[in-house]
Parts: structure tokens; sequence; C-alpha cells
């Protein structure tokens, strides 16, 4: 939009200081009209504010007003004889002579006598001090230096002049509204240069050259201050005070150079910058670096253009510095740092370290492993011996970062592959070591593990203290009889880690291994705090956050919390950067988990088939377990059993290697008797089931899988004794297994001849897991709609809670069997609650009544009912 015009600017009609603000000419029409005595005022402002403009306004109408007035004399006795009624104008009071200042100084004690003065903040003399507060007895003091936008505007009207709203905006944008940079830019300003430039690159570079030359008729002590504010203080990064700054900055102020507090305008920053020579950098590096590393780190590209023009190794020093100090809080800033020392000529493999340690806390894990590895080359060639303690000292940091790459990518062998190639030093790094060892089974490397440092002691750090808890929490997993003490150190380890505020790289997140730790005791309430707790306090960095996320979904899914679990994932994978293998195959494990529960058959085959895409990219670990019984299970429901056999296999085989440690064995033992179970191959479920009663005898979740074992063979064989049903199941739930607590339940109900025994499992199986929730609940923001209904659609008006319940599945193509085990009632009483939808609706076939729903419900058909598909239990559908 344009402002209003009659005529085309011209560059005369554009020079010269803004007009007067429009909240000051209330202020210069009193002065002007003010009966009584003379006026008397005082008017501040910066260099090129417009003081001289606004005396010269001040002087036109008191003379319209038939007022006497006299401009400054050159003498303090033409002063002192002028009448009092005379109103004295005097402008730069600031840079009168002390006898002019004098007299001055008597005609402001006469308040009869008519005085304006105008002059910049600084400098100030007792005598302008006292000339100020005298007037100001008057009224405020008139202050300019800066403009709205409400000001250029009346200033381009008045003016007549024309200029885009977006580039006035620009202009006050870069100027921050200091007067005399908005007037040369006005002045500057030519729509034709801007047409295709919103950046304003033509008037910057006139404004370059307007700030340089100000800048070079100020002296040599503020010009080196103004340039050490812009080539340092960026971004509100101010370096320290010294002794005389603030009347420097105050001097720079009156200058128009820099705003008060001493940060500069955008164009006075450009311009010093664009201006600055390499040794002027280098001097004010070498004085300030913190805070010109600080600079660095920020978006601005006048920094990266400043830079390049200059290549020390004490530049790069300054900014790896600082990048050590936000590696663990800004690892963003920390990795541009570290790329701008490197770029600044500090190419060390200390650097190229820092920079894949980088790379690494923000899970860019390609370029953290192609860095690891040149560092890990270029260290071999700078050490002189492969047994020198010093190489092997400075290997460890490189060891433990590869290591972590290995395990992000899924592949947890290679990691302790890595730490058996290079033997860990310190305990910090053995814990680490430890983490790998037990992922992979690997008994030989726990027995040989490295628990105490070597050397003299020291003081116990905090992420030291961390990782000896994850060393000893981990070990005393593999107890034979290990119960829920073992989670004390782990969750201290989980609490101090978060402490440390670290971002180092590690295989896992020492809150995800107590977290698994507690969800293999049955613990989701304590796994859940665990994790929350950890997210809370930035528990490993950015890399660690999408993890710890995604476990608060699977955790989520085990409390019968679908929404929770969904929103979780919705922000593990909303979290920047990329997802590693390792993550992605729990986020597919997670959506798995809420198909079997939540979704049909299509969606169940659609989640199975991106999860094995993802196990097919990662070797399954003791971490892992949990997930992979989600994808055994659904590959069995999908009959596609035989793409997950091979990673039960790994996972027994971790298993073993482990000593068949209970507290790790049960989930992998459980996966394989639900997998014996949809298949209907009780001959597999035998060593299993065998495997757990002998786990069993030292660990209460095994126990109970044991027996639910057992009481669900017994089920399918047609015996189904509900007492023992229910306390299975209910034993099943208490430790975290509602899902299955409640398919047992609904399986006792289906074999059952006895209707009143089926009623009360179905009624057991749903008081277990109340799946109905999850489909009668308004979906929060988000959500499909399709999950919920309104109470006052038509549906809701025709059809019960229930029978809109059964319609849903009805329209996802589910027969009777189906539809009871989904919501947990038996076929006949399935039958029976579509027998009555037909009635309700007078729907006279079973097209017809399919028809009807989707009109009434407002749901489209599903892709059960499309051609070509079908469930499990083939062609047959309900209604």
């Amino acid at each position: 939009m344009l402002l209003t015009t009659d005529r085309p600017a011209t560059t005369a009609a554009r020079s010269g200081a803004p007009g007067l603000p429009r909240r000051l000419r209330p202020v210069v029409d009193a002065l002007a009209s003010r009966a009584g005595r003379a006026p008397r005022a005082l008017v501040v402002g910066t260099a090129g504010s417009g003081k001289t403009a606004l005396l010269q306004r001040l002087q036109v109408a008191l003379a319209a007003g038939e007022r006497d007035v006299a401009a400054m004399p050159d003498t303090a006795g033409e002063i002192v004889r002028l009448p009092a009624a005379h109103v004295l104008l005097v402008d730069d009071l600031h840079l009168l002579r002390p006898e002019l200042l004098a007299a001055v100084r008597r005609r402001a004690d006469d308040p009869d006598a008519g005085l304006i003065v105008a002059s910049r903040p600084w400098p100030t003399t007792d005598a302008t001090v006292t000339i100020a507060r005298l007037l100001e007895h008057t009224q405020p003091a008139i202050v300019l230096g800066h403009v709205s936008r409400s000001d250029v505007l009346d200033d381009l009207e008045t003016r007549r002049l024309s200029i885009l709203t977006a580039c006035v905006d620009r202009i006050l944008e870069v100027t921050d509204g200091v007067s005399w940079l908005v007037a040369e830019a006005i002045a500057a300003h030519d729509e034709r240069d801007c047409v295709d430039d919103a950046s304003h690159r033509a008037l910057s570079r006139v404004l370059d050259d307007r700030v340089a030359h100000r800048l070079e008729t100020v002296d040599a002590d503020v010009r080196t201050f103004v340039e050490r504010r812009c080539l340092v203080a960026a971004h509100g990064h101010a370096p320290a005070d010294d002794e005389g700054d603030d009347e420097l900055a105050l001097r720079a102020y009156a200058e128009g150079l820099l705003l008060r507090g001493g940060r500069a305008a955008p164009a006075v920053r450009s311009a010093v910058r664009s201006a600055a020579s390499a040794q002027t950098i280098a001097l004010l590096t070498a004085e300030l670096g913190d805070g010109l590393t600080l600079a660095v780190a920020s978006d601005d590209p006048d920094y990266a253009a400043m830079l390049s023009r200059l290549h020390t190794p004490g530049l790069g020093a300054a900014l790896a510095d600082q990048g050590d100090r936000l590696l663990d809080t800004h690892p963003e800033r920390a990795r541009e740092l570290y790329q701008a020392a490197w770029d600044a000529g500090l190419q060390t493999t200390a650097v190229l370290e820092r920079r894949a340690q980088a790379a690494w806390a923000v899970g860019d894990l390609d370029e953290a492993a192609v860095l690891t590895e040149a560092a890990a080359r270029t260290r071999a060639g700078e050490e002189p011996g492969t047994g020198d303690s010093g190489a092997l000292e400075h290997a460890e940091p490189l060891t433990d970062l590869a290591a972590a790459v290995w395990a992000a990518r899924g592949m947890l062998t290679q990691s302790a592959a890595t730490y058996r190639a290079m033997p860990p030093r310190t305990a910090t790094a053995s814990a680490r070591a430890t983490i790998a060892a037990l992922g992979v089974g690997d008994g030989a490397a726990l027995a040989a593990a490295k628990t105490e440092p070597d050397g003299l002691p020291a003081l116990p750090s905090t992420l030291g203290t961390a990782m000896s808890l994850v060393d000893r929490g981990l070990r005393a997993t593999l107890a034979a009889d290990a119960t829920d003490t073992v989670l004390v150190d782990l969750i201290r380890a989980s609490e101090m880690y978060s402490s440390a505020r670290t971002s180092a790289p590690i295989a896992e997140p020492p809150a995800v291994i107590a977290a698994i730790v507690a969800l293999n005791l049955g613990d989701t309430v304590t796994a859940q705090s665990v994790v929350d707790d950890a997210i809370a306090g930035g528990h490993g960095g950015q890399w660690a956050r999408p993890r710890l996320l995604l476990w608060r979904a699977w955790i989520a899914v085990q409390r019968v919390r679908p929404h929770d679990a969904r929103l979780a994932l919705a922000q593990a994978e909303a979290q920047p950067g990329a997802r590693s293998p390792r993550d992605r195959l729990l986020a597919r494990a997670v959506e798995v988990a809420l198909a079997r529960r939540y979704g049909d058959a299509a969606d169940l085959a659609a989640a199975w088939r991106t999860a094995h895409t993802a196990l097919l990219r990662v070797d399954v670990d003791a971490f892992l377990f949990l997930p992979l019984t989600e994808l055994v299970c659904a590959a069995a429901k999908t009959g596609d059993a035989d793409r997950a056999a091979q990673a039960l296999e790994r996972a027994l085989e971790v298993a073993d290697g482990l000593g068949g440690s209970p507290l790790w064995t049960a989930a992998v033992r459980w996966a394989g008797v639900q997998r014996s179970i949809l298949l209907g191959r009780p001959d597999e479920l035998i060593p299993h089931a065998h495997a757990l009663v002998a786990a069993g005898h030292h660990s209460a979740v095994a126990a109970a899988m044991a027996k639910a074992g057992r009481i669900w063979t017994s089920v399918l064989a047609g015996t189904v004794d509900p007492d023992a049903v229910e306390a299975a199941a209910q034993q099943l739930a208490s430790y975290g297994m509602a899902w299955d607590a409640a398919r047992l339940a609904g399986h006792g109900a289906a074999r059952s001849t006895d209707r009143r025994v089926s009623a009360r499992l179905l009624a057991r199986a749903r008081e277990l897991h109340p799946i109905e929730l999850e489909r009668t609940t308004a979906p929060a923001s988000g959500e499909p709609a399709a999950r919920a209904e309104s109470d006052a659609s038509p549906a809701a008006e025709v059809l019960s809670e229930r029978e809109r319940e059964v319609a849903r599945l009805v329209l996802q193509g589910k027969t009777y069997a189906e539809i009871g085990e989904a919501i947990f009632i038996s076929p006949r009483t399935a039958e029976h609650h579509i027998a009555h939808i037909r009635r309700r609706l007078g729907a006279t076939s079973r097209s017809d009544v399919i028809a009807k729903l989707r009109l009434l419900m407002s749901e489209p058909a599903t892709t059960a009912d499309a051609p070509g598909t079908e469930t499990d239990a083939g062609p047959h559908r309900a209604a």
C-alpha cells in the first residue's frame, strides 16, 4: 500500500531531518501561544535528531505570536542585558564558552526570563545540569532522538513523499528509529532499488557510507568503543564494561551512534562490520573473545562475511573455547562455532573431534560418523605409538563417540566391538562399555569389564557418579534373584545424569535404562516417572529427547493411555533432525501396539509393514526386547510370523548370553509364548513356558507369565476355569500387561460354553483394558475426528453407544467373531446387536444396512470393505 501523495518524491524533498513528531506539536503550540510569562523549555537530543530544526520552528511560531525572539549573542554582556520578556534561543548549549554558559545560567535563575535551550545529553557540566533542572521546573524536557512508525508516516505525508509501508518498516528495523539514520534512509531510498530486494541491500550500502563518515568525525576513543560494541556485542551479548565505558557509551549515544545502554542499531553494526579491518578484528578478538564468539553463533550473516577475511589460530581458539561452553546446552550453536574455528584456520584433531561431538549432540549420525573416523585417522598419525598412555587417553572420547553412533544406528554389536578393540581406561568409559556389553549379551566382556579408575583418587563428579551407578545397577540386574531394589541405583543414576547437563555420547541414556528395567519388573508407574523427570530435566541433551519421548509413548500404551501415547509419538517425530534407526524402530513398535489395541486388521497390517522395514535395519539387543515382543505378535497376527522369527532367535541368544537373567529373559520368552498362541502351535510354546517356570522361582513377573501361559493353553484346549483365568489376568495386569490380561479373559469368554462365565470374563476383559474409552472420548486437537462422534450426532439419536461401537466395526468389515474379540463381547452378542441395528434402520439386506450405516455415521468405505481385502477370518462378514 502506498502512502498518500500528489507528486513524485524528489531527492530535495527527501533531505533533512524528519518533521516534528505529532506528540510534540501540542508542546510547541503551547510554548508559542503561552500568555503571561515568557516561554521556557529544554530540548535534549542526540546529533542529527532535529534540535536546530525545532528551534527554528519555535522561532517562527513565537514571532508569529508577536514574541520578541533573540538568537544567541556573541558576548555574555548582551545576554545579561537582554530583557526578561524576550525569548533567548540557545542551540548547542554543551558547546558554549564558559563565560557564555555562565550568563545563560544567570538567565535561567530568573523564572520570568524567556529561555529555550537545545543541548546534547553529553558533555555535561555543573552549569549545564543546573540550567536543565531550572528549565524543567517550568515543563518537562523535550527529548528528541527516536521516531516511531507513526512519526515517519506523518512526516512522509507532510512532505508529500511516497514510500511503501513495507519499506518504512524495513527502514525502522535497520535504524531502530534513530532520527538521523531514519532521515538518511528516507533521503537515500529509491523504490526501484527494492523492487526485487526486500532486504534493501542498496539502501544498506548507502547507510554504511553515512555511518562510516560519521565515525570518522568523532574522537578516536569513541570510534574504538563503537567498533568494540558492534563487533563483539551482538544480539544482547555485551562485553564486560571497563572503567570509563559508561562515559564512552554516553558520548557515543550523544553522537547518535549507539542507543541508550550501549547497544548499536543494526545499520551501525552492519557498517562497522563491513568496514572493519582484519587488524581491528584481530585486536578485538584477543581482547574480547567471549563476546565475539557469542555473536558468531548467531544467524547474522554479517559475521560470516567478516570472519571470512580473517584466518588466525587465535580467533579459532576463542571460537572453539566458546563452543565447549555451549556444547551441552546449545549444540547447534556449538556446532557453528566449531565450524567457524575450523574455517578460521584452527584445523586440528581436537577441533575435528569437537565437531564430531557437536554433530552427535544434534542427532546428525552420518556427519558424526564421518568426522569421528577422520579424527581417529588423524589422531593415529599424530600420536607417537599405540601403546602410549597419552594416545589412549585422547582416543577414549573418540571411542565413546564411535560406540554411541553404532548403537544409534541399531548396531549395538559394533558398539561392543569398539570397546573390545579400545578397552576403557576410566570408570566412566567402563560404564558405557558395560551398557553395550549387556545389550548384546556379552557375558565375557561384562566379567572382564573395568570398574575402577586408574591413577590417584579424584573428587567424584556428578557425571562420574551417575555412570558408576549405571554400571552397578546394570550388573545387579543380571542376578537371578534381582528385584525392584536394583532400581534404586538406576533411578539415582538417571537423576544424576540429568543434573550433569551432559550431551555426551552414550549407547542408551541412563533414564531409558532405568525405565526399561522398571518395565521388566512390571512397574509402569516408576517407568513413567523416570522418563517424565528425564524429559523435564533435559536428560542427555537434544539428541536424547526424541528417544525419551518415544519411551514415554511406549509406557503410555502399556498404561492404557492411547491419547498420551499418540501425543508423545507426535512430539518425538516433531523434534529437529532425523530419527536414528534405533528410534525409528521404537516409533514403529508404538504404532504397531496402538494398531493392535485400537485399530482394525488393515491398520495392523499397514503398521507391521512399516515396522518390518525398520526391523530390518536394526540388530535386536536387550534394550529392545519389549518393542520386539510387540512386533513378534504383530507379525504372527498378520500371517507374517517368519519375518520376525530371526529377530526373536537373536533376542533369545542375547538373553542366553546374559546367563538367563530372569529380569531380561522373561520378556523374550513371553514373546515366544504369545507367538505360539497366535499361530496355534502349542508345541512351540513348551520351551518358552519351561523357561518362564524356571525363571519364576526368582521373578514374580516371570511367575505371572508362566501361570498365565499355562492357563491360556488350557483355555485354548477347551478347559475354562473362570476363577483361574481371572486371577491370572489380574496378575498380568498388575505387572503392566493389561492388554494381554484382557486378551486372556476374552479368550476364556469365547471358549466357555457357560453364558454366565462368558459374560463374567468379558466384563473383566473390559475392566482390564477399557478400549471403548478410546473410541468414545472426544479426540484431542490434532487427532482424527473419526475417533469419536458427538452426542448430538444423528447416530447418537438412533443407536446406543454400544450399537455405535458395533456399527463402526461392521463398517470396517469385521466378522461377528472379530467384533467380539475387539470389544470383548461374544460373537452371539455381536450378532444380536447387529440384528437390532437392522431393525432400527429398517434395512433389508447386508448391503442396505452398510449403506445406511455409512450415511448415518458419516464414514467412508474402509479398507476392510475395499475390494481385495479380507480380515483374518475370511470373507464372512457381519451384517
